[in-house]
């Protein structure tokens, strides 16, 4: 009996062919269909998704097999405030770099120099830069969908909140304080001295 994998499809997705890409630039444009931004509202707590595309420049780098893809996402979300759960406007506009490699083909030099080190000299070098260590090809195919979703989710407000919304305070505003309440025991003291006199 072999084991299968079940492949999800992700909610924004666009898969280009990888062997399809060469050192000449590709221009590419996706926009989200209606299905598909019902799918990222689910996937990023977002009230609604409004107009939105991504713009991608695709090519390999000359003499090596890593994909070079940069990109800027643009468009307007509704995201959901953290006090009321109102709709929040938040226009979107991120640039984003990434690199890719089919791992079968091709392994970063400072890749595999870093893989040859101890797990002790690991610990002390620095953390590889993604144009070092690109993201694996997986079965030939790029998602470039859920790439512009992955940047997008990181150009969100993690705290959005709307005009409206207030926290609930706890302490008094300074002047309200009860007579018998002090904000320092200098200020105790300073009373204390005015009764002995």
């Amino acid at each position: 009996m072999t084991e299968t994998s079940i492949k999800i499809k992700p909610e924004w997705s666009h898969e280009i062919d990888a062997d399809k890409i060469t050192e000449k630039t590709m221009r590419i444009t996706i926009e989200p269909d209606d299905e598909e931004k019902k799918g990222l509202c689910n996937r990023l707590d977002l009230h609604e998704v409004g107009p939105m595309k991504c713009e991608f420049l695709i090519q390999r780098n000359d003499g090596n097999m890593v994909v070079h893809i940069s990109g800027t996402i643009t468009g307007a979300v509704e995201q959901k405030c953290v006090v009321t759960l109102e709709p929040v406007h938040k226009e979107i506009h991120e640039e984003f770099e990434a690199w890719y490699a089919d791992s079968s083909q091709a392994v970063s030099f400072a890749r595999a120099k870093r893989d040859r080190l101890s797990p002790q000299d690991k610990e002390e070098q620095p953390i590889l830069e993604e144009h070092e260590d690109p993201e694996p090809i997986i079965d030939g195919k790029i998602d470039i969908g859920e790439i512009a979703t992955q940047y997008l989710s990181l150009a969100l407000d993690p705290y959005p909140r709307s005009e409206n919304a207030e926290f609930e305070s706890k302490t008094k505003p300074l002047g309200e304080e009860p007579d018998d309440l002090y904000d320092n025991p200098f200020a105790a003291l300073k009373n204390w001295r005015e009764k002995e006199k």
